[in-house]
């Protein structure tokens, strides 16, 4: 009530001023309208004279602000097609926004969920030569010394995971079980929902998680103080985590990440001082104790106030005296291996980071091209409404009140828009998650919370701010008298807005081809990565894992029966053309017959303890150049042996054949009988190493023992994995079987970060082309538009159609290969951030460039092609009478 009765108040104050002013006027001898008209003459603008006054009453802007937004919610509603266009694009590129920020938070800056994680760290030690990047193993001793020595760890622990056979009621199931020592459970935070948490080298002792406790035991609170086997020894059950607990921290082996921690037990106090070469007492041990993991991976908490690096100096010191104490043996591994210690927050996002800042980027490029779109709808819609700004303008509004008009309509675009991208993104990462839950560290965590949403509604003000103010700034200048007398609401000014609208194409074009160039490299790198040797395919290879465990498999008599017993009863099902095991890796260095040390191998050579029937049931042949070779039998692989391609070629044999030498090292002593192609059984994104396939009855026994069985079927059979698995089983009940599935199946999760990586980036460079195209073609049907009448006038003059058509696509192949040469320029210098990304491809791939420089050609003209039509199909009596 009182604002309105001060605005009453102030209208009858001008109103009274006119009036006093018209009759002085009168007076004077003017006749009534020339005296009214002098009197508004001289009190100037009420418009403006009434928001000056009611600015020193109020925030005005605020008032002026709803109006504005007001006034561009009822301008939409009357153009919805024009709406929806820009809703849609803004929906999909600040939806896809969202989405890569709501990973990028979860992985590499939302905080671990345990006690002071900001001061956790990792220490780790690594082989200077052989995959350096794969430090999760520390020697149990080194471990040790570490925790007595260390002054600026406030707490230090260690563990190791295994997949163990865990008996229960009769029913074997193989789960991931970590043997924890140290003040694990203090630095991890972790509470126990039922019973107790055993303290540290409790034996026999077994922790469930709360999943396993759900799965497995039907969620069964009297399963406290009962016994369960794990790899034939009992363990007591004494606690169930709390539900909220997850072990985030790295697990052993590449791809252990994949799978979700099941159980937790002690790690006997005896074996953390045993030297790693003392392996007759550790099999004792093993025997009396129970199963535990080889090394251990170690995490400490800093002391308060301690830094990353004085807490490296200290390792360093520490090193120094553990290495002065080795004797000969050990210090003969020295020079080999090194230490390290970085924040464990930066180890688990691991090489993560290079891709997400890659996808980020990415995502950006679609953002700005999508507002350059938009930018060019609304500079467009700005030449309609000139009439309507000058009006406007001649009425009392200020250009600062204009440009805010424009931004205000930008902004409530981009919040609208905002809003539906923000559902997209929500379905985006649940689709992630389901899809490729491994594929980052962390991506299960992945949430909308409250510092992405505000990231996401401020990206959305920015956008609405960047092409809400083009269109403003270019009516800046408007000539108020010459846009008011202008009957030609498109012809005049319009023109002046098709350069700024070029510019635009041009930099998304630009942008597009950064993106298409990147996806193009990753493609061509995944194809070469999937790439498989002649008669290797492995949708019809069945793989499955099986670990003998137990007091009746601690014998080698006892192990070879096993298999044998499995061998054969997987030949005979119908279909299978092929099975064999793998059971033993180990990487050293060989001697072979003729050649010396130096260029028998340029490395290490894995030598791996296969069955026979083991390269047959991968489908892969035999090589020739390098010698006639022949497949062997059982029996003759305890004397002779198969070697892989890449081995042949370490060799550096001038055309002499790898067939007939004599071969040593480690557990084989040989004669090489074939040579077999190159292929990838384990993980897609690695190249193949030198190795020899010897028998697995050679190997050194281990307990348990590990195997992976694979199993061929023929080219016309489906592999009948729960057949297969129930065969496997039948053996002997108390041994689980575990991993079943194709080999294709087990070798597309081995890149499932790669994948992550390709689909997301296709999917923006897929969407940047679709903005770049549609935006092509707006401003070439829209300079068509313009220049109707100037087309009339050629054709009138003689211009043919087909010149037209020339006229209009030339234009359009202009600005493409402005666009192309600017994007491959920008490119050359961006892919090479993603070097590290890509798979035998290098960044600059001058084939992919090529390839994506004529996608963007022949797309453009074809978006080019609907306008230099309709130009070229003008009536020319019709163009010359168009305004």
């Amino acid at each position: 009530m009182k604002r309105r009765s001060q605005v009453d108040s102030l209208d009858q104050e001008i109103r009274d001023h006119i009036e006093a002013e018209t009759q002085d006027n009168l007076i004077r001898g003017m006749t009534h309208d020339e005296a009214r008209r002098a009197a508004f003459c001289k009190f100037g603008n009420i418009s403006r004279i009434r928001e000056d006054t009611y600015t020193v009453w109020h925030v005005i802007w605020l008032e002026q602000l709803l109006q504005d937004i007001r006034y561009g919610a009822r301008t939409f509603r009357r153009n919805p097609g024009f709406a929806a266009v820009i809703f849609f694009t803004l929906a999909i590129a600040i939806g896809m926004n969202t989405a890569v920020l709501g990973v990028v938070e979860a992985v590499l800056f939302r905080p671990l969920p345990y006690p002071s994680a900001a001061r956790l760290v990792w220490l780790a030690s690594y082989d200077v030569d052989y995959e350096s990047d794969h430090d999760n193993l520390v020697n149990r001793a080194d471990y040790s010394t570490w925790k007595d020595q260390s002054h600026s760890n406030e707490s230090t622990a260690a563990y190791g995971n295994q997949d163990l056979a865990l008996m229960y009621k009769g029913q074997p199931s193989q789960e991931r079980v970590v043997s924890v020592t140290g003040d694990f459970w203090n630095l991890a935070g972790a509470q126990a929902a039922l019973g107790r948490l055993f303290p540290e080298g409790e034996p026999h002792a077994i922790v469930l998680s709360h999943e396993l406790f759900e799965r497995r035991f039907d969620g069964d609170p009297h399963v406290l103080g009962q016994t369960v086997s794990i790899n034939g020894y009992p363990f007591t059950v004494t606690g169930v985590l709390s539900k909220t607990f997850e072990f985030l921290f790295p697990q052993q082996y590449s791809r252990a990440g994949e799978q979700k921690i099941d159980a937790y037990i002690a790690f006997p106090k005896p074996v953390m001082w045993l030297p790693m070469r003392d392996s007759s007492s550790w099999q004792a041990l093993v025997r009396e104790l129970g199963p535990m993991p080889d090394y251990v991976c170690v995490v400490a908490r800093l002391r308060p106030g301690v830094s990353l690096a004085n807490a490296r100096s200290e390792m360093g010191s520490i090193r120094r005296r553990i290495v002065q104490g080795h004797d000969a043996y050990e210090h003969q591994f020295d020079n080999f291996q090194r230490w390290r210690m970085t924040m464990l927050q930066e180890k688990l996002a691991g090489g993560a980071r290079r891709a997400l800042m890659v996808l980020l980027a990415a995502v950006g490029f679609v953002l700005l091209i999508a507002s350059a779109n938009i930018a060019n709808l609304l500079l467009a819609r700005a030449t309609i409404r000139r009439r309507e700004i000058a009006i406007r303008a001649a009425m009392g509004a200020g250009r600062t009140r204009i440009i805010r008009q424009f931004l205000a309509e930008g902004i409530l675009l981009a919040l609208v828009g905002g809003a539906a991208g923000l559902i997209l993104a929500r379905a985006a990462i649940v689709v992630m998650i389901r899809e490729l839950p491994h594929a980052l560290p962390r991506l299960a965590q992945t949430s909308l919370d409250v510092p992405v949403l505000l990231l996401a509604v401020a990206l959305a003000c920015l956008t609405g701010i960047l092409f809400g103010l083009p269109p403003a700034v270019s009516l800046w200048h408007n000539n108020l008298p010459e846009t008011l007398k202008d009957s030609n609401l498109t012809s005049t000014g319009s023109s002046t807005h098709i350069r700024t609208r070029e510019i635009l194409i041009t930099i998304e074009l630009a942008l597009a081809v950064v993106l298409l160039t990147g996806a193009g490299l990753m493609v061509k790198g995944f194809r070469r990565m999937t790439a498989a040797p002649s008669g290797f395919d492995p949708s019809s290879i069945l793989t499955l894992s099986v670990s003998l465990a137990g007091a009746n498999y601690d014998s080698w008599p006892a192990q070879q029966a096993y298999i044998q017993t499995l061998l054969t009863r997987l030949l005979a099902f119908p279909g299978v053309e092929a099975a064999g095991i793998d059971s033993y890796t180990l990487h050293t260095n060989v001697k072979v017959e003729g050649l010396s040390p130096r260029s028998a191998a340029a490395s290490l050579v894995g030598i791996r303890a296969v069955s026979a029937g083991y390269l047959r049931a991968m489908g892969v042949a035999l090589l020739p150049q390098y010698g006639a070779g022949h497949w062997p039998t059982d029996r003759q692989m305890l004397d002779d042996v198969l070697v892989n391609e890449s081995f042949a070629r370490s060799l550096s044999l001038k055309g002499e054949s790898v067939v007939g030498r004599h071969i040593s090292g480690s557990f084989v002593t040989g004669t090489i009988i074939g040579v077999v192609a190159d292929f990838k059984y384990s993980q897609l994104d690695s190249e193949p190493l030198p190795e020899i396939y010897a028998s697995y009855e050679l190997a050194p026994v281990a307990t348990p023992m590990s195997m992976d069985v694979f199993v061929r079927t023929s080219e016309n059979t489906k592999p009948d994995a729960h057949s297969i698995e129930r065969i496997v089983a039948n053996i002997d009940p108390t041994q689980p079987v575990y991993h079943v599935r194709t080999l294709e199946q087990a070798l597309s999760g081995s890149v499932a970060p790669r994948r992550f990586n390709l689909f997301l980036l296709g999917t923006f460079a897929g969407t940047a082309l679709l903005l770049a195209i549609i935006g092509i073609y707006g401003v070439m049907a829209y300079s068509v538009a313009l220049r109707t009448q100037e087309i009339g006038v050629r054709m009138a003059l003689g211009a043919s159609r087909t010149q037209i058509l020339a006229i209009v696509i030339v234009k359009g192949v202009a600005l493409t290969t402005a666009g192309i040469t600017l994007g491959i320029v920008a490119a050359l210098g961006l892919t090479r951030l993603m070097a590290g990304l890509l798979y035998d491809v290098k960044a600059s791939d001058p084939a992919t460039f090529v390839s994506v420089a004529l996608l963007l050609v022949v797309t453009a003209l074809l978006a080019c092609l609907q306008p230099a039509l309709r130009a070229a199909l003008i009536d020319p009596m019709i163009a010359l009478r168009h305004e």
